[in-house]
């Protein structure tokens, strides 16, 4: 018998076992988010889409539909992290969900740079998205806050006066709940 068509049909089926194995890996992500077994990570999208950001002033995104668990925060510091901006230079607000107390978002020393973060508190998981602008200076950044409409859900414009960390610092974003 010929033995060299046989190793080669072996051959064959190997590679296709690993082309089969990597479209899964591909596949199964995907598959999965859809049907909502894995959600998006509030934390990790907001890091993502800010270090995108921090380089294009005045340009405003959204991250996708995030599900924030019950004590999830998004803490200044954590999102600042090897990015070219200090936890000062990120000023927060619970945007759409500020007067909302049943949906359990706190802003805690959104106006202090010590404590600037914003914690879920609810019993159950909440969607959201998640509003980042940045731009050169605090004056630009409330302009671009403004223009946008981000402060139309503060009352007082809590967030206008959040971001008065920023003053003095250069590079200042905003970030701002939204309802999905």
């Amino acid at each position: 018998m010929n033995t060299k068509g046989q190793a080669y049909s072996t051959f064959k089926l190997l590679i296709a076992a690993i082309v089969a194995m990597a479209i899964l890996a591909i596949l199964i992500p995907i598959i999965m988010q859809v049907m909502g077994l894995i959600t998006a990570s509030p934390l990790n999208e907001t890091k993502s889409l800010l270090s995108d950001l921090v380089g294009s002033p005045g340009a405003l995104k959204h991250t996708p539909e995030v599900v924030f668990e019950p004590d999830d925060v998004l803490a200044a510091s954590a999102l600042t992290e090897r990015l070219p901006i200090s936890k000062d230079q990120l000023c927060m607000s619970t945007g759409q969900f500020e007067e909302d107390d049943e949906r359990g978002f706190d802003c805690i020393g959104c106006d202090d740079t010590d404590q600037h973060r914003i914690r879920y508190s609810g019993n159950t998981p909440q969607s959201a998205k998640i509003a980042i602008v940045c731009n050169v200076n605090l004056a630009e950044l409330i302009g671009d806050i403004e223009a946008y409409g981000l402060d139309e859900y503060d009352e007082g414009n809590d967030i206008v006066s959040a971001c008065d960390i920023c003053e003095d610092k250069g590079k200042c974003c905003a970030i701002v709940l939204e309802r999905s």
